[in-house]
């Protein structure tokens, strides 16, 4: 059995949003609403991305059209934040670790420039007003942070100083982020049996057994291979949709098709594939086995 991976299109988008915002990121593995957030910056006089305001949010007051978006990444070396508001628009933070380093509690990063780079980083900016710099300086510390697999944010709670280049004023904050204990990543591990039925009309039923980690509804689907005598390779189709409970093997049978193709008692090569779409983790890969059978009736 064996995996095969692929980006998911939704992380690629993260990634590229993330990329606009300034961060140079590996895929984000997590990325959605926090069940709890809260995120306050103040800015003083001269300061150009608050314009000298003070702004704070949170999942306990919230204010119509809030929106809160946060991830890190598989590495543990970045976080991300994007924040919708409509009275105050659109906000972005983000925090890096130097390369080979994980954002830890209690690290602290001062003087540290844009994101661009394998340095430590910070970058703010409110996109929907146009308010952002190019070159700055700020400091981060790291309170409180738990990650789960693939870089899933269980808590993260930081304060921050940033400061743009040549402005006579900064701004400080903070920023809270909670989750649900994480759940294990979605993985199957998918079996056929070595021996499949094929009736009168060549029409064969395969079957086998899935195990999960977690529980899901899986699509299990294959191509059913015979060299046949007379009509050379004949190929057939099959799917099943499976209900999976974790630790439990569940059976699963599917029957081939179309129906004018016939396959015959012998051997044939069943090449199975279970698709994993994990929306948890934003990870997508396929599970597959290929296996030599017996058709028999």
């Amino acid at each position: 059995m064996t995996r095969s991976w692929h980006r998911s299109l939704l992380a690629a988008a993260l990634s590229l949003t993330a990329g606009a915002a300034g961060l140079v990121v590996s895929t984000p593995a997590q990325a959605g609403t926090p069940q709890t957030w809260s995120f306050s910056v103040v800015g003083e006089p001269g300061d150009p991305v608050t314009a000298g305001n003070s702004y704070s949010y949170s999942s306990g007051n919230p204010t119509p059209g809030d929106e809160m978006n946060a991830w890190g990444d598989e590495n543990q070396r970045f976080f991300g934040m994007e924040f919708w508001s409509d009275a105050d628009n659109f906000w972005h933070l983000t925090l890096s670790a130097p390369t080979g380093e994980k954002l830890k509690p209690g690290d602290t990063y001062q003087n540290v420039g844009q994101p661009y780079s394998d340095e430590a980083g910070i970058g703010l900016d409110n996109a929907g007003w146009g308010r952002s710099c190019s070159q700055s300086t700020g400091s981060f510390t790291i309170l409180d942070v738990s990650w789960g697999p693939f870089g899933y944010l269980e808590r993260f709670d930081a304060t921050f100083e940033y400061r743009c280049e040549g402005a006579t004023g900064g701004s400080h904050g903070e920023i809270h982020i909670g989750n649900p204990p994480p759940v294990p990543a979605l993985d199957a591990t998918v079996s056929v049996n070595p021996t499949a039925t094929v009736n009168s009309k060549g029409i064969a039923t395969v079957r086998g057994t899935l195990t999960c980690t977690r529980e899901d509804t899986l699509s299990v689907s294959g191509e059913l291979r015979q060299q046949q005598k007379k009509a050379g390779l004949v190929t057939a189709l099959y799917s099943a949709s499976v209900p999976c409970t974790p630790g439990q093997e569940v059976a699963w049978s599917a029957s081939t098709y179309p129906a004018d193709v016939h396959l015959e008692r012998g051997t044939a090569e069943a090449v199975t594939e279970v698709p994993i779409r994990d929306f948890v983790y934003w990870r997508e890969f396929t599970v597959t086995d290929t296996s030599t059978i017996t058709l028999t009736r």
